[in-house]
């Protein structure tokens, strides 16, 4: 007889159970994985209908204070514009540039560049734009006038070109008819640089812990300048001093030795320009001068111009070459406009430099003096006894006078008979101040905008002293031929100040 037992454990194995648990586990995060979907899809509609309402409620912006524009406007109707397409295209141009509170995304969006962008070594390079070497930029064509020895009666004028943005000198590269004397070599001929937009030829460099932006200079024979100088000296009395000073550019004394091959010596340009200034012309190379102190923030790191204080040592050089007086830069007040952002920000939109904002420090004077405005043609503007004027992060540089475009005189008690006429660009704008202890007057006109003759203006002010203060890209570039124009236009006319004072009424800061 089978025993059961046995015949129950021969019998085979039953199939084995299906394990569910984990088919429930995978059906859980499936359907969390799809509700989470949903939330987050739900999330971004809200956020783009909350942000496109936004953008429909709030003020529009219309001027961009880190780009130095002003914003699109929105198109004008018609029934042309319409049917070419030009009408919404321009809608479509104003609603994208003008959104509610446009730098402050302008500034998220390159911030949220530099986060996820590569880790960048200490002494890292950016270049905005093509830029070539020095020595693979073609030569001007032609010959390059020789140095001019002896004053000259050269009236040929010069091309006044098209006007940069304000405050930035042109840097497109004309070649001049001139009438000077046989050719000879030159280091800079006029042409060699291409002609580019003003934001096309920036590095961004990081040195000492702090990012800087720079325009790269690549010379020019500045036979525009050398020509106009020239026949300025050979229209004015010859009593009257006449100086050349030219303001030299920040890659000067910050572009790395590796990159040298990218600008051009600036001293070595300055030193050829002026050796083509005829006798009664003084120049004054002001590079040695402030590469003494090229340790100290003498140049703007964020802007393209120099520190009030490159501007002082600058000053001093040419107070020092007139003999006359000048005050030590703890005679005056200063002043700091703190996490400034210039225009090296605004034409390169660099995140790093965004992120390492420098202060602004400019000097009030120690000595009484007035101020007054006048229009381009020298007509009364107004007097408000101040050469400063309204503190901008965004700008800094325009503290100075406020704009570029007015003629301004200074009175001062200086009494040694003096007359200084400022012949500037934007660059000689932050010279103004430095001289109250040196002139007992100081006009100051761009040579860009006025609209008197300058010969006159000498003449019947009674100017004593022309410096010309106007950086590298001035001397070279298109900037120049507006000094011929000044010399031409109105040629005879009478000049007379429609505004004269008797004397300072601004008394100096209080000591804090």
């Amino acid at each position: 007889m089978e025993n059961p037992e046995i015949k129950h454990i021969r019998e085979p194995n039953p199939r084995p159970r299906t394990q569910p648990q984990p088919r429930r586990r995978v059906d859980r995060r499936a359907l969390l994985c799809s509700r989470l979907s949903i939330i987050c899809l739900a999330v971004l509609l809200l956020a783009f209908a909350l942000t496109s309402a936004l953008l429909l409620v709030l003020p529009r912006s219309t001027k961009s204070l880190i780009e130095k524009r002003d914003l699109a406007t929105f198109p004008k109707f018609t029934l042309e514009s319409y049917f070419s397409g030009d009408f919404t295209a321009g809608v479509a141009t104003y609603y994208d540039d003008t959104v509610p509170n446009h730098d402050g995304l302008k500034n998220l969006g390159n911030s949220f560049k530099r986060l996820f962008g590569l880790p960048k070594s200490e002494d890292s390079v950016q270049f905005v734009g093509k830029i070539d070497k020095i020595q693979d930029r073609a030569p001007a064509e032609g010959p390059t006038p020789a140095p001019v020895n002896s004053g000259v009666d050269n009236n040929s004028p010069g091309t006044a070109g098209a006007s940069l943005p304000a405050g930035a000198a042109g840097r497109n590269m004309t070649p001049d008819a001139s009438n000077l004397p046989a050719p000879t070599a030159d280091p800079f001929p006029n042409g060699a640089v291409e002609q580019r937009d003003i934001i096309e030829n920036i590095m961004i460099i990081k040195q000492d812990g702090h990012w800087r932006g720079m325009e790269m200079f690549a010379g020019g024979g500045g036979d525009s300048y050398a020509s106009a100088l020239n026949d300025l000296r050979s229209k004015v009395d010859p009593s009257v001093n006449i100086w050349s000073m030219p303001a030299p550019l920040p890659c000067q004394f910050y572009t790395p030795k590796e990159y040298k091959e990218y600008v051009a010596d600036q001293s070595q340009c300055f030193d050829n320009v002026h050796a083509k200034l005829g006798s009664g012309i003084t120049p004054l190379n002001v590079c040695a001068a402030l590469a003494a102190h090229a340790e100290e923030p003498i140049y703007c790191r964020t802007d393209h111009h120099w520190q009030p204080l490159g501007a002082y040592y600058a000053a001093e050089a040419f107070a020092s070459a007139a003999g006359v007086p000048f005050a030590d830069i703890g005679s005056y007040t200063s002043k700091k406009i703190e996490n400034s952002m210039g225009t090296m920000y605004a034409w390169s939109k660099s995140a790093d430099l965004l992120s390492d904002p420098e202060d602004f420090t400019y000097y009030l004077p120690g000595v009484p003096y007035s101020a007054v405005y006048y229009n381009q043609d020298f007509s009364f503007a107004w007097d408000d006894d101040d050469l400063f004027g309204a503190e901008i992060p965004e700008d800094p540089y325009v503290v100075y006078l406020g704009s570029d475009q007015y003629i301004v005189k200074v009175t001062t008690e200086v009494q040694n008979g003096r007359k200084l006429l400022i012949m500037k660009d934007s660059y000689g704008n932050a010279t103004v101040p430095f001289y109250t202890s040196s002139f007992g007057e100081i006009y100051v006109a761009d040579i860009r905008y006025m609209e008197r003759n300058l010969v006159s203006m000498i003449r019947d002010l009674g100017i004593t002293d022309v410096v010309f203060t106007v950086s590298a890209f001035s001397v070279v570039g298109e900037n120049a031929g507006h000094i011929q124009t000044l010399i031409d236009q109105n040629a005879g006319e009478t000049v007379t100040d429609p505004y004269p004072q008797p004397g300072p009424t601004t008394a100096p800061p209080a000591a804090e």
